[in-house]
């Protein structure tokens, strides 16, 4: 097969999400791969194992994994932990879809790790 017919991720993740069965998934697990990301691009920006972080997290290196992976959706508590240690700004908007963000800056609208939208509400996930 030619890398030229090799269809690109965005392609092939379009595709998976017209099954409703796993746009749901997807759409329930937003906030854990955003997190996820985030952290990942730290670690490495920094060349951070993850034992490394988890010290700086307070945390045990078992659980940092599992955050990278997206294993778990984080709660306001681990998110707090996040922001403070490492210095990091999450902004998490989720509203009616027929209302326009309000309470959002244009930079994290423009810069989200995620965002998607249902028949009844949008949500954001941006982190800086």
């Amino acid at each position: 097969m030619k890398l030229s017919d090799m269809k690109t991720n965005d392609a092939l993740l379009a595709e998976q999400l017209e099954d409703p069965a796993f746009r749901a998934e997807w759409e329930r697990t937003a906030l854990a791969r955003a997190v996820a990301l985030r952290l990942v691009r730290y670690r490495a920006e920094r060349n951070l194992s993850q034992r490394d972080l988890a010290k700086l997290l307070e945390m045990k290196q078992p659980q940092v994994a599992r955050l990278e992976r997206g294993d778990v959706s984080p709660g306001l508590d681990t998110l707090m932990r996040l922001a403070g240690a490492l210095d990091i700004e999450f902004t998490i908007d989720v509203r009616p879809t027929n209302r326009k963000a309000r309470l959002v800056t244009r930079r994290a609208q423009d810069e989200a790790l995620t965002s998607f939208e249902t028949a009844r509400a949008v949500a954001l996930v941006a982190a800086a």
